[in-house]
């Protein structure tokens, strides 16, 4: 899927920090503003609909160096209609995106306001060739109550040894 890039210059690599990747790109989308470009750096996904190679294979990860990441906007879902509980479980019994932390607070650099949160989670299906192959860094917006979103933005990595995930 090359062909995603055409106008890049060559070496051109999109790598945007946890605070870029919430001011400048998830508030807009979730504002409904339009921002130049994305769309050849975040795609619009669901990631719970198929596993993560598949993913990966289809959005052009094949074709990337071996430390870029794909980047996604996906809307989470819930596990009840009334229930705050999110639902993580990929297709109908692909595996589950298992949380590996509690998440951190994300930050603005000049007014030190949490702006939004960062949770890592890692792919889980028992024999499975994607079984712990797959890391997704989940971004959350920070909203008040009454305006919440589900809509998230996500990095997807392949997993490296440990000790050499960030």
């Amino acid at each position: 899927m090359q062909e995603h890039r055409p106008f890049l210059p060559h070496g051109f690599q999109f790598r945007p920090s946890d605070e870029e990747l919430i001011e400048h790109y998830l508030k807009k989308k979730v504002s409904g503003i339009f921002i130049p470009l994305a769309e050849y750096f975040i795609r619009d996904c669901n990631l719970y609909q198929e596993k993560p190679s598949e993913i990966w294979d289809s959005h052009g990860g094949p074709f990337l160096n071996a430390d870029e990441d794909l980047y996604f906007f996906t809307q989470l879902k819930k596990k009840s209609s009334k229930g705050s509980r999110i639902d993580r479980k990929v297709g109908s019994s692909c595996g589950t995106w298992q949380g590996e932390d509690a998440g951190k607070d994300i930050v603005s650099g000049q007014s030190k306001i949490k702006i939004g949160s960062k949770k890592r989670f890692r792919y889980e299906k028992q024999g499975c060739e994607d079984h712990g192959a797959w890391i997704m860094h989940e971004y959350t917006l920070h909203m008040p109550k009454n305006r919440a979103t589900n809509y998230v933005l996500c990095r997807l990595r392949k997993n490296r040894p440990t000790g050499h995930d960030i």
